[in-house]
Order: structure tokens, then C-alpha cells, then sequence
């Protein structure tokens, strides 16, 4: 079943702003019309919404650098830390 969310519930769901869900329409992502209470909204499938977030979050640095240490914790090993890069 698809679940159609407006800006709003959109930008709700992946934790970003109104603008963000708006910078990602004029990027690309496919977007649809509904009509909500009398008013014409423009809605995005969440699934797609979900594999933009996920493309967003894979292609952000700070990100990688993040889950790079959460891996590194949880087998033991030590990750990259930044006090590493300060000794001389």
C-alpha cells in the first residue's frame, strides 16, 4: 500500500525541514498532486521519500565518518579518531 505524505508529514518523518522536502522536489524527486480538505497539495510516496533520505545520508561525510566509528565500536577494533590526527 502506498503511503502519500504532504511537505508537512514528510519533512516529519526524515527529521528536516519544509525546505529541504522543497530542494528535493527541484532536484528530482518525483512528487505527485493530491487534493487534501478543498486544497490541491503536492505529495511524495514515502518510499521514494525513504531512498532519497538514504541517498542523502550514504553521500554525507559526516555521516560515513560516524557509522565508520559505530562499526569500529562494536567489533572492537579501534576507528578513526580525530585526537589521531593531532599527535605530532
Amino acid at each position: 500500500m502506498t503511503v502519500w505524505l504532504s511537505y508537512r508529514e514528510a519533512a516529519h518523518r526524515v527529521h528536516r525541514s519544509r525546505r529541504t522536502i522543497g530542494r528535493w522536489r527541484k532536484n528530482g524527486m518525483p512528487m505527485s498532486w493530491d487534493t487534501r480538505d478543498g486544497q490541491r497539495v503536492r505529495v511524495v510516496d514515502e518510499a521514494v521519500l525513504l531512498a532519497w533520505w538514504r541517498q542523502r545520508l550514504r553521500n554525507d561525510p559526516a555521516h560515513r565518518y560516524r557509522l565508520r566509528a559505530l562499526r569500529a565500536r562494536e567489533t572492537g577494533a579501534h576507528g578513526p579518531t580525530r585526537r589521531d590526527s593531532d599527535t605530532t
